[in-house]
């Protein structure tokens, strides 16, 4: 595992369109960081296990704020939140959005009951089990 504390130079740059960090601490955000890459972004994980051998990352709660300002989060153009819990992942987007004024947060609601307040509190939500439902029926 290649974890270390992010610098300024970990972070990517928010000139460039590509500049995304994803926050997560389960193999989804792991699995969204891998694709990301490999479609060509820059990508950073916050919080998640940074096995990804050129993905800067930092295995931590991604709540405090001096933690995700040292990860280089308000250089984000994108920043992708997908923890376990909903309710982490709104606090986390909600910190996000109001601290470092990203442009774009998309964040992972795991019930899709919960997809309206993600909306409402100006995130770009996606619902896994909605997706995979949605996945799972179209195939048969």
């Amino acid at each position: 595992m290649n974890k270390h504390e992010p610098t300024a130079n970990d972070a990517p740059d928010r000139g460039s369109e590509h500049a995304c960090y994803v926050i997560g601490d389960s193999h989804l955000g792991t699995a969204v960081a891998r694709r990301l890459r490999s479609d060509g972004h820059t990508v950073s994980l916050v919080d998640g296990p940074a096995d990804l051998a050129e993905t800067p990352g930092r295995g931590q709660d991604p709540t405090p704020l001096q933690l995700l300002e040292r990860a280089g989060v308000r250089e984000a153009s994108t920043v992708v939140v997908a923890t376990r819990s909903d309710s982490h992942n709104l606090l986390v987007a909600q910190l996000v959005r109001t601290h470092f004024d990203v442009p774009e947060v998309v964040v992972l609601a795991n019930t899709p009951d919960r997809l309206e307040a993600f909306t409402e509190a100006g995130h770009s939500p996606v619902c896994a089990t909605a997706a995979l439902s949605d996945a799972l029926t179209e195939n048969l």
